[in-house]
């Protein structure tokens, strides 16, 4: 479930005079199902929208969030998940700490901002005090020794900070900050077999994907049914319909090697998070040596991903997408979104 999925529940709850407890994964050490910037929406019928990583530890949160949203309370707590003292049970080794924010009708403004920015993608930061849980317990407690809890909600917002593409999501200062939507539009320029392939794949993993082309019957709902949207392009002239940023990632899988070399090429110049070409090596080696002689860097070309996807000797449509949906997915969590060290 998408986060917007989530943030939705919760202002339909709210509009319905209900209440509702939303856990969020605030930090992790060593091993974790989920990073920080996870959520889990809990209401009064307990059915959750989205998830902290499943396994005992969500169990745990489940009935910790009912109890919590019967008392009218917000709370953190620490878990370990290895060791003979694990208080999960679990074994992966590490340790999750979850905040179990109770949400009423005081925080509708804040949710609805928070909506606003992931339905635009666009930038902005949830911060959430955690001073009125007070000082926090040693650095060593977990489990029922590492609880702090308080009746009611916190303080909430949405900021826009200068600087949020440097924040990672956890706690600074006293403060849980994450920012909202760290990653912007996935274009993919083509829609052939592997263009279609690649929408539906990386569209059930969450990305923002516009399915450009320049032929209007590659274009219909029925063979891209993933996009969020579907545009009709200029290959010799994004600029005019994409408006490609820092935060976006662009995959070229165009029909022909000079409209992918156009795609490439100004893709570069707009510098996204990551862009990516269907080709093979001498291909490659091709795009390489003409991105130089056209005036790009080493360090640009070299920022190309291509060929695309990882090795894993792929074929059919299919099986390509899953290679380049499995890179770009390291990408997002390494670029996008990466865990504290």
């Amino acid at each position: 479930m998408e986060k917007i999925e989530i943030v939705d529940r919760l202002l339909a709850a709210l509009d319905a005079g209900e209440t509702a407890e939303l856990v969020m994964v605030m930090g992790t050490q060593g091993s974790s199902p989920r990073s920080a910037g996870a959520w889990m929406a809990v209401f009064a019928d307990r059915a959750p929208a989205g998830t902290v990583g499943g396994g005992k530890v969500e169990d745990i949160a489940l009935t910790e969030a009912s109890e919590l949203l019967a008392a009218g309370a917000s709370r953190t707590v620490s878990y370990t998940m290895g060791g003979k003292k694990s208080d999960t049970g679990m074994i992966c080794g590490g340790l999750i700490t979850l905040c179990y924010l109770h949400v009423d009708a005081s925080q509708r403004n804040v949710f609805a901002c928070v909506r606003d920015v992931l339905a635009a993608h666009g930038e902005g930061v949830f911060a959430l005090d955690l001073a009125p849980f007070g000082e926090a317990p040693d650095g060593a407690a977990h489990g029922r020794d590492s609880a702090r809890t308080v009746a009611g909600t916190l303080p909430a917002a949405v900021e826009y900070p200068a600087d949020q593409h440097a924040i990672v999501a956890g706690v600074t200062e006293g403060r849980y900050l994450e920012p909202i939507c760290p990653e912007g539009f996935t274009y993919i320029f083509g829609c052939g077999h592997v263009g279609r392939a690649l929408t539906a794949a990386l569209s059930a993993a969450g990305f923002a994907v516009i399915a450009c082309d320049d032929r209007p019957e590659m274009l219909t709902e029925e063979l891209l049914p993933g996009a969020l949207e579907r545009r009709l392009v200029d290959y010799d002239d994004l600029a005019a319909t994409c408006s490609i940023g820092g935060r976006d990632l662009v995959v070229s899988a165009t029909s022909g090697h000079g409209s992918d070399y156009e795609v490439i090429s100004q893709a570069l110049a707009a510098h996204p998070s990551y862009v990516g070409c269907l080709g093979s090596k001498r291909k490659t080696g091709f795009v390489r040596d003409r991105l130089i002689a056209d005036g790009f860097s080493a360090q640009d070309a070299e920022r190309l991903h291509m060929p695309i996807g990882l090795p894993i000797h792929a074929e059919t449509p299919a099986e390509i997408a899953v290679s380049i949906a499995a890179q770009m997915i390291a990408h997002r969590r390494t670029a996008l979104l990466p865990r504290p060290h």
